[in-house]
């Protein structure tokens, strides 16, 4: 396998994984008194845990469609850069806005989750960057 293969699958893998990541409260908290609170957790900051889960998914599928021929590679590579640099700035954006909620007191690791999501996102324009620059060496 060469790097461009590696990175382009590895940049799908890392979008999908920030998705995940993000969804991992709304899955592991139960319990009608955290409702309203995941609900303005997750409606924190610019976009919110939705734009930042969009802008993830439509980075997959650009990275994914690079090769099939329907626009120009160079172009898509570049685009699939730039989204999941929104990504990960939407990311940071969401995360500089959450206020601190009762969950957080009976769910300690959410402190953490949102750094979490950071993390993973910036593997997204990171291996983006590395897919474009082998697709136009």
């Amino acid at each position: 396998m060469n790097l461009r293969d590696v990175s382009r699958r590895a940049g799908i893998a890392a979008a999908v994984g920030t998705v995940i990541v993000l969804g991992v409260p709304y899955a592991l908290i139960t319990g009608p008194e955290y409702v309203p609170q995941l609900a303005d957790y997750y409606a924190s900051g610019v976009v919110g845990a939705g734009g930042i889960a969009l802008f993830a998914l439509v980075s997959a599928v650009v990275i994914a469609s690079v090769e099939r021929g329907n626009l120009d590679p160079d172009v898509l590579a570049g685009v699939a850069v730039m989204l999941g640099l929104a990504t990960t700035l939407s990311a940071g954006a969401w995360a500089l806005a959450i206020e601190p909620s009762p969950v957080f007191r009976d769910h300690l690791w959410l402190v953490w989750h949102a750094r979490a999501v950071i993390v993973v996102s910036v593997s997204v324009p990171a291996f983006a960057a590395v897919y474009a620059r082998e697709l136009l060496s």
